[in-house]
């Protein structure tokens, strides 16, 4: 473990103590606990400079609406979701403050992404090399384009779909009551392959491909790592005798959905700013990142500076889902799609030059994005020990 990593984790461990006890600090002491947060942030900005000089700042008139990644010459990826309605009014702002016209030229529709021309960008396209995917735990950060970092977290779930028609789908209601070891069947579903392999009510499921499962979540994880149509053998007990059988997964049938209106609502009630676009997305693996809507579409870097993803999509409190570097190099070897005219609103090339002056969004006070991130910061420290073992 390198000095910056071993840095940032006792850093990180030693805000989390300080946030979790904010509310009986006195206010003279604040400007302390403020300062060491920024330190934090501080401490991580040297392995974000080569991704940084390769993010742009994404607007729709005067505002900021998302970043992008720069994967090309003159070439970025961003956000598709945050800059449809506005596709002739998009400019891009590069590391070097320049603000250049942007054109919409294809989008990516499943995983909400749009690559935009960008004539003139001198910006180096990022390189996307071959780090691999990031262990449970590992430690990533954010890439604005002045250099500094937007956010930081662990991944907290590995890569897997977040379609229900690409998910695994076992057959059986688990007992979320049952204390362990293993994972207690409530109800066997008909027509499923644990009904076909004679799974019933009341067994324990003790692994799966020779893993031993103790929990619901550990279970689910498993998973939704598999793919439909794949057998799995299951091994389980039935009252005091142990057996495996073999398992063939189907694919999860449609799940029932929040409205998006209600959604947003109960966003909204939680005081957090969640991206428009959450879910369906292809591949992606999870982080407990604390980041802005608008933080979305800039890299992603582990301490050694490599990029290790796109941000697509800040989805819950302490869910910020990522774009991993392999499946971004398949999106771009795809062939995209054009965008449709209809979506075509107002014109870059009309506007005044005050139109286009920075136009800062409204982010989170530093200190309170780390007091929001610490408040699991125990749990996800103990995660990573335990990987360890």
């Amino acid at each position: 473990m390198n000095m910056m990593r071993v840095t940032a984790l006792i850093s990180l461990a030693a805000i989390g103590v300080a946030a979790g006890q904010f509310e009986d600090i006195r206010p003279e002491d604040r400007p302390k606990l403020e300062a060491q947060a920024m330190g934090v942030f501080e401490a991580v900005s040297p392995v974000l400079a080569r991704a940084a000089a390769s993010t742009v700042e994404v607007r729709v008139w005067r505002k900021q609406v998302a970043y992008g990644a720069v994967v090309g010459p003159e070439q970025v990826l961003t956000k598709w979701s945050d800059v449809r309605k506005a596709l002739e009014s998009l400019s891009c702002r590069a590391s070097d403050g320049r603000l250049l016209a942007a054109k919409v030229v294809g989008v990516y529709q499943g995983d909400d992404l749009a690559l935009l021309e960008v004539k003139g960008l001198k910006s180096p396209p990022i390189n996307f090399g071959e780090p691999g995917e990031p262990p449970l735990g590992s430690f990533l950060a954010l890439a604005r384009p002045d250099g500094s970092a937007g956010g930081m977290g662990v991944v907290s779930v590995l890569r897997r779909s977040l379609r229900e028609s690409d998910r695994a789908f076992l057959g059986v209601i688990m007992d979320t009551t049952h204390a362990g070891p293993g994972v207690k069947i409530e109800r066997v579903q008909p027509e499923t392959g644990a009904e076909r392999a004679g799974l019933r009510r009341g067994d324990i499921v003790l692994g799966l491909d020779g893993k031993e499962t103790n929990g619901t979540f550990e279970l689910g994880a498993m998973l939704q790592r598999m793919e439909p149509g794949g057998t799995i053998k299951l091994r389980f007990r039935r009252g005091e005798a142990e057996s495996e059988v073999e398992v063939e997964l189907g694919g999860r049938p449609d799940a029932a959905k929040i409205p998006a209106q209600r959604m947003e609502a109960m966003n909204r009630m939680g005081g957090h700013r969640y991206s428009r676009v959450v879910e369906d997305f292809g591949r992606v693996m999870q982080t407990d990142m604390q980041i802005e809507p608008e933080d979305c579409g800039a890299p992603v870097v582990d301490l050694d500076g490599n990029v290790v993803g796109i941000a697509l999509a800040r989805a819950g409190r302490i869910k910020t889902f990522i774009l991993p570097t392999a499946d971004i190099k398949v999106l771009l070897d795809a062939e995209a799609v054009e965008p449709d005219p209809a979506g075509l609103a107002l014109r870059w090339q009309d506007g005044k030059p005050e139109d286009f002056e920075r136009a800062e969004v409204k982010r989170t006070d530093p200190m309170e994005r780390m007091k929001r991130h610490m408040e699991d910061m125990e749990r996800l420290l103990e995660e990573l020990d335990r990987g360890k073992d």
